[in-house]
């Protein structure tokens, strides 16, 4: 008879914990459809959309395509045209020739015997001016555009 009572015992455990599980289960379903009630009513209600007259469209539609043109054109140049990134390119190629010209002085100006090494020196100190002369005369060009 325990045995019996055991398995009865158990059962009714679960069974209750079940019936716990089902009413939560309605009482969410209860809770979705009073939202669902809730929009329905409030998709009801919402104001109807402003009607434009033919002239309202259209100077409304002519200003939206002036500012897709005026968009498109932008794009257009800047994707086809960019001198900051040409002009950075050219400082970075004049710059790697000096650099270039600067360890060609500096290896033939280890040889003391070698008159150039007074102009190799003013070259190395005029580096950094010639690297700034160009990123100016860049900034000035991009100016002017």
């Amino acid at each position: 008879m325990d045995l019996i009572k055991e398995i009865n015992d158990k059962y009714m455990a679960l069974e209750a914990e079940i019936d716990q599980k089902l009413e939560k289960v309605q009482a969410e379903e209860l809770k979705l459809e009073r939202q669902n009630e809730q929009l329905a009513e409030s998709s009801i209600c919402a104001p109807a959309p402003k009607v434009l007259s033919y002239e309202e469209a259209l100077l409304r539609n002519t200003n939206t395509l002036k500012a897709l043109e005026i968009a498109k054109a932008r794009l257009r140049s800047r994707s086809t045209y960019s001198p900051v990134e040409k002009l950075l390119q050219q400082a970075l190629q004049n710059y790697r020739r000096e650099l270039e010209s600067l360890q060609d002085a500096e290896d033939r100006g280890k040889d003391p015997k070698n008159p150039d090494n007074q102009e190799e020196e003013g070259e190395e100190e005029n580096l950094y001016d010639l690297v700034m002369q160009n990123v100016m005369e860049a900034k000035r060009q991009q100016t002017d555009l």
